[in-house]
C-alpha cells in the first residue's frame, strides 16, 4: 500500500509538469511519538492502568486455580451434587474471567479505548504542528514514512474531480 501511495504521488508530480516547483518533506511518526515528552506521560498513565487490570486478572485467575485445587483435593469426599455445583461455580468463574479479559484487553476493550483516548490529543497536536510547518514553510506535500500523505495543498486535491467524473459516468 505504501509503494502504491508513493507511486501515485510520483505519477501525479510528473503529470503536473511542475516537478521543480513542488516542495515536499516527510516525517517519521514513530520517531515523533517515541521522542515527544507528551507521549511518555500518556504511556505512563496507560501503563499504570494496565498494571491495575493485570493485577485484577491475576486475582481472578488465582481464584479459579484455588477452586480447581479444592475440587481436586475434596473430590472423593463430596457428593455428586456438590461436585456438580462446584464445577458450575468454577465454570461461571472462568466465564467471568474470560469476559473480564475481553472487556479490558480485547480489540474493542477498555485498554484500546484508553489508548485511543490518550493518543488522540497527541496525534491532533502533532498534525497541527505538521500543518503549521507545511503552511509556514510553503510545503506542497508532507508524507509520513509509515502512512503516506499527512499534508497536501488543497489545490492538488483531485477528489471532487474524480467523484464528478465517476458520477457523470465518464
Amino acid at each position: 500500500m505504501k509503494k502504491l501511495t508513493l507511486a501515485f504521488a510520483a505519477a501525479m508530480i510528473f503529470t503536473t509538469g511542475s516537478f521543480a516547483q513542488l516542495k515536499m518533506g516527510y516525517v517519521n511518526s514513530d520517531a515523533i511519538l517515541e521522542q515527544y515528552s507528551g507521549t511518555k506521560a500518556a504511556e505512563e498513565e496507560l501503563r499504570k492502568q494496565y498494571a491495575k487490570w493485570e493485577q485484577e486478572a491475576s486475582k481472578k485467575e488465582q481464584n479459579i486455580r484455588n477452586m480447581q485445587e479444592n475440587l481436586d483435593k475434596q473430590a472423593l469426599l463430596l457428593s455428586e451434587d456438590r461436585k456438580a455445583q462446584i464445577r458450575k461455580e468454577l465454570q461461571d468463574s472462568m466465564m467471568i474471567y474470560q469476559k473480564f479479559l475481553q472487556d479490558k484487553f480485547g480489540q474493542q476493550g477498555e485498554a484500546a479505548q484508553k489508548n485511543n483516548e490518550l493518543l488522540r490529543p497527541i496525534v491532533e497536536k502533532v498534525n497541527a504542528v505538521i500543518n503549521k510547518i507545511a503552511t509556514d514553510e510553503n510545503y506542497d506535500y508532507i508524507f509520513d514514512s509509515k502512512a503516506g500523505v499527512v499534508f497536501a495543498k488543497k489545490s492538488y486535491d483531485l477528489t471532487d474531480k474524480v467523484i464528478k467524473a465517476l458520477n457523470s459516468g465518464k
